[in-house]
């Protein structure tokens, strides 16, 4: 079953789905804006890293903080 874009929420925007390639891509734009002297691809590597040291279902908010701190260091 796809993916329903007209039925958004809690549930649906609280996650990251990697399967989506417009969600990944938004994710990946959003910290480009924290990080400009980036590489998409290194952000892109950075969430996917993120992605795999936190859970999927902590939410996308513990991913992306993750995220932040992998491109800091």
């Amino acid at each position: 079953m796809s993916d329903n874009k007209k039925k958004t929420g809690k549930p649906d925007s609280y996650l990251i789905s990697f399967k989506e390639k417009y969600e990944v891509d938004y994710a990946v734009k959003q910290l480009q804006k924290q990080f400009p002297d980036e590489k998409k691809q290194v952000v892109k590597a950075a969430l996917i890293k993120a992605a795999t040291e936190v859970k999927p279902s902590d939410g996308r908010e513990k991913i992306m903080k993750q995220a932040r701190k992998d491109l800091k260091s």
